[in-house]
């Protein structure tokens, strides 16, 4: 379901709705935070919405699992020095 606001083909669709831009706020700036624009998106079909959806939850998932064990690391480092 697109919205009837915005326009799905030509250049009035809006720049945070074009793939290349959608794909940037995901993976790089928002996260997802940016889930939303993809769903709004009038370009991307709804198997790769879904699929984009799973591979941006694992994404944070793994960063945010990285930086924990960072963190243990660096209080283990600073615990040692002490």
């Amino acid at each position: 379901m697109t919205d009837p606001r915005v326009p799905t083909r030509g250049p009035d669709v809006p720049w945070s709705l074009r793939p290349f831009w959608v794909l940037v706020l995901l993976f790089f700036v928002l996260g997802p935070l940016g889930l939303p624009y993809l769903w709004k998106s009038p370009r991307f079909s709804q198997s790769i919405k879904v699929v984009l959806t799973v591979a941006v939850v694992a994404y944070t998932g793994l960063l945010v699992s990285e930086t924990i064990a960072l963190v243990h690391t660096m209080q283990d480092q600073l615990n040692a020095l002490y």
